[in-house]
């Protein structure tokens, strides 16, 4: 019987692995239309911005009321 030495049996498990990622990567690539597909610029709508905004100074006016933190427009010493 043949006897395999240990760094053979190493690079084919490491050529394994590279052959498992190059496959998965292969067949990704052809189901998503090349990772990029049909790419689009999204650029929100005047309204949406707004809301955004306002959402996001809620949060942050929640976040220093909850920490307890004087912001600049509040009235009441919290």
């Amino acid at each position: 019987m043949a006897y395999i030495g240990d760094a053979a049996v190493i690079f084919f498990v490491i050529l394994g692995c590279v052959m498992l990622t190059l496959s998965g990567y292969s067949t990704h690539y052809l189901m998503t239309n090349g990772f990029y597909g049909l790419e689009r610029d999204f650029d929100p709508t005047a309204e949406q911005r707004v809301y955004m905004r306002q959402l996001r100074l809620r949060d942050l006016h929640w976040m220093a009321r909850d920490n307890r933190v004087k912001t600049e427009d509040s009235q009441s010493a919290v």
